[in-house]
């Protein structure tokens, strides 16, 4: 169980990493 609850919370952060990179794509070419 904790390693599911950690590869959860890794795989959130990646996302989240992948969320800001595409934003800061997105506010550069804008």
């Amino acid at each position: 169980k904790i390693q599911a609850t950690m590869f959860i919370g890794i795989a959130f952060v990646e996302a989240l990493a992948i969320f800001a990179l595409v934003v800061a794509f997105i506010i550069k070419f804008a």
